[in-house]
């Protein structure tokens, strides 16, 4: 991938790619009385430039995203971790109480689901809090921040760092804890570049 292209995508993140191709092209032309350092130091300049600029502009708009944001994920978690428990007690009560069971004990298969320990259950919800429901969160808004991503991730973080300490989202041995939350801000970031670059094909 060419240098320009890549500062011009990691100039889309905080513009629109028009701003964006044209800020590169202006930093390329003056790069070959420069060198690459200066190149991409004028564009961590131009990026930060841009980032203060979209906060000052809309900071209240960007603020209350955030906040629901905060509740949508809350919910997603939910819904993610009820999924996964309940997809290993479907097994469990396929394999120990229905047909399957007599057909492998006819088999003698000696086919064995034993019930989810508490490590497992751990495991499941930090899977489905920090990583699948900010990612899906990241997915559903990728439409409406295009060109503002790092303006949405750089307030979330701010915010989700207030939330997780004064309305905490408490699960069975997992806490969205302020630790926790540059964790779960990457996978809103991830989530985010995933629905920019793999949008979702329009209905019929």
């Amino acid at each position: 991938m060419r240098s320009d292209r890549f500062a011009e995508g990691l100039l889309s993140l905080v513009a629109p790619p028009d701003r964006a191709a044209a800020a590169v092209g202006d930093l390329m032309e003056d790069r070959r009385a420069q060198n690459g350092v200066w190149f991409w130091r004028s564009i961590a300049r131009v990026a930060c430039a841009m980032l203060a600029r979209d906060l000052i502009r809309s900071p209240l708009i960007v603020v209350t995203a955030a906040t629901v944001g905060w509740f949508v994920y809350m919910t997603l978690s939910a819904l993610f971790a009820v999924a996964l428990t309940l997809a290993w007690g479907l097994a469990y009560f396929f394999s120990h109480h229905t047909g399957a069971e007599l057909l492998a004990s006819a088999l003698r298969l000696g086919f064995d689901w034993p019930p989810m320990p508490a490590m497992a259950t751990y495991v499941i919800q930090a899977v489905a809090f920090f990583a699948m429901a900010p990612f899906q969160l990241g997915r559903w808004s990728a439409p409406y921040w295009r060109g503002r991503e790092l303006t949405l991730v750089t307030i979330t973080l701010s915010v989700w760092l207030l939330m997780s300490a004064f309305v905490p989202f408490v699960g069975f041995g997992v806490r969205a804890a302020p630790p926790t939350i540059p964790i779960t801000v990457t996978f809103l970031l991830l989530g985010l570049l995933d629905g920019r670059f793999r949008p979702k094909p329009a209905s019929s």
